[in-house]
C-alpha cells in the first residue's frame, strides 16, 4: 500500500508541476496579448486560481513522502530517541486530524457545487465541481499518505525500530540534499 501511495504521490507532484507551468504560460500569453494584440483572455485569473489550488493540494502527499514539509525541529533534535519517536507520532496524529478537516471541507464544497450546478461567474462559466473536486482529490491523497506513514511509524516503534522511524521522519538536512544530488549524478553518497 505504501509503495502504491508513494508512486501515486510522485505522479501527482508531476501534475502539480504541470499546473504551475500552465499558470506561467497563461500569464505570459495574457501579457503578450494585452501589450501587442490589444486584448485580454479575461480568464487568466480564474484559471490560475484553479491551477494554483490544484497544484498545491496535489503536491502535498509527495512532499510528505520526501520529508520536504517545513518543520521547526531545533528542540526535537536535542531530545532522546524515545521522546523524538513520541513527538513524531503526536505530530502525525495532529496532521491526520488537520487533513481530515481539509478533506471534509473540500469534499463538502465540491458536493454542494455539484448539487447546485454552480459555475464560475466569468465568461468561461466553469462548473465549479471540476476544480473543487480535483482540489479535494489532492487532500484525499494527502490523508491516505498521512495514515500510511502513521501506520508504518507505529509499526516501527512497536517492533523496536524507533531509530529507523526517527530517520524516516526527521526533516531533510543539507547532507540529505547533497546525497540526493550525488546520487542523481551517479556518484557515491557522502561518508558519515
Amino acid at each position: 500500500m505504501m509503495r502504491i501511495l508513494e508512486w501515486l504521490s510522485r505522479r501527482a507532484m508531476g501534475m502539480a508541476g504541470w499546473c504551475y507551468l500552465a499558470m506561467t504560460v497563461l500569464i505570459c500569453f495574457d501579457i503578450f496579448a494585452r501589450r501587442l494584440l490589444g486584448f485580454s483572455s479575461e480568464s487568466t485569473i480564474e484559471l490560475n486560481g484553479y491551477l494554483l489550488a490544484i497544484g498545491m493540494s496535489w503536491g502535498l502527499a509527495g512532499t510528505l513522502f520526501e520529508r520536504g514539509h517545513v518543520r521547526i525541529d531545533v528542540l526535537l533534535q536535542r531530545m532522546p530517541l524515545k521522546w523524538r519517536a513520541l513527538l513524531h507520532l503526536v505530530s502525525l496524529l495532529a496532521l491526520a486530524v488537520t487533513v481530515g478537516f481539509f478533506i471534509w471541507g473540500s469534499v463538502s464544497l465540491a458536493r454542494d457545487s455539484l448539487a447546485f450546478g454552480a459555475t464560475d461567474l466569468s465568461a468561461l462559466r466553469t462548473p465549479l465541481v471540476i476544480p473543487q473536486g480535483l482540489w479535494a482529490a489532492g487532500f484525499i491523497l494527502l490523508g491516505l499518505a498521512v495514515l500510511a506513514v502513521l501506520a508504518r511509524s507505529v509499526s516501527l516503534v512497536l517492533s523496536g525500530q524507533a531509530a529507523r522511524m526517527d530517520a524516516e521522519l526527521t526533516a531533510r538536512n543539507d547532507r540529505d540534499e547533497a546525497d540526493e544530488t550525488l546520487q542523481a549524478l551517479g556518484k557515491a553518497p557522502l561518508k558519515p
